[in-house]
């Protein structure tokens, strides 16, 4: 089922391409792939840069963590995990009768439907020249790996026993790999994108995050994870594409940052204003 990704994205291709399609969508395809790369490849500099470079930049922060906005979104967070914490245990003795079948059947949909939703994002975007939809398809897989490599820290500092191994949810340092659950974070990573890309409308948010959520479910009804797990690893995801997304704008905003490939010229750009963008392979960089 984890191979659904790539098998929906190729049919979309070919479908949205056939073999007779003319020279220039072929070319336009080409180009946005080309596009796409270096989208890539230039945020994920810069996205390193940022964190190498970040105790440089902590006067920049201050506007952000005095902001009203910020201590309503950390303490709705902290609420929420903590309100699943409390929930430990009564849903694992609600959960803990589901079959292993069950289960699995619960994870398998939960990887298919969102990693193929992510993947006809972006190939929509291709089908559809849309390069935000693209982009925030390839942001949000970005973040899914991102986050699921913090995530394997978060269990080697916590050490979390997991469910089947103790019937205490507050089992902590005791040298186990429960919190945060690595199968839930990627799916809300991926998820966060798609929302986003919608502008978080109810009737894709509802779904797409529903749909991820599915996962921690079947690890649940595994008895694999605890539900403060789950939700932790739902902050993680999401909260990790959701900063790269934030990011990737502000990058777009300094075009002066450091590139490793040059920035195309926006289309209907006037030919003498065209000289202000780069027309090849050049290095840009601004603390």
């Amino acid at each position: 089922m984890r191979h659904l990704t790539f098998s929906i994205l190729t049919f979309f291709i070919i479908v949205a391409f056939p073999m007779g399609a003319s020279a220039q969508v072929a070319s336009r395809l080409g180009d946005e792939l080309v596009s796409d790369f270096k989208y890539t490849a230039n945020n994920a500099a810069d996205d390193a840069i940022d964190v190498a470079t970040f105790p440089l930049h902590l006067d920049e922060a201050v506007p952000v963590v005095t902001s009203p906005r910020f201590y309503l979104i950390l303490g709705g967070a902290g609420a929420l995990w903590a309100g699943s914490f409390a929930l430990d245990q009564t849903m694992k003795s609600h959960l803990r009768a589901m079959s292993t079948s069950d289960a699995d059947l619960l994870q398998n949909i939960s990887y298919a439907s969102v990693s193929a939703g992510t993947a006809l994002l972006y190939g929509w975007g291709l089908y559809s020249g849309d390069s935000r939809a693209r982009e925030y398809a390839i942001t949000a897989g970005e973040g899914a790996g991102i986050a699921t490599l913090l995530d394997i820290g978060i269990k080697d500092a916590f050490g979390r026993l997991r469910p089947r191994q103790t019937s205490s949810h507050t089992a902590f340092f005791k040298g186990g790999a429960s919190f945060v659950s690595g199968d839930v974070t990627p799916m809300f990573g991926l998820a966060a994108g798609v929302s986003e890309y919608f502008n978080n409308e109810w009737y894709v948010a509802v779904p797409v995050y529903s749909l991820a959520l599915l996962d921690g479910f079947g690890r649940m009804g595994n008895n694999a994870h605890w539900f403060s797990d789950v939700i932790g690893a739902a902050l993680l995801g999401a909260g990790t594409t959701e900063l790269l997304l934030y990011l990737h704008r502000k990058h777009q905003e300094n075009p002066n940052r450091f590139k490793i490939f040059a920035v195309s010229v926006p289309p209907n750009t006037p030919r003498a204003a065209q000289t202000a963008f780069p027309t090849g392979l050049g290095v840009a960089f601004n603390w």
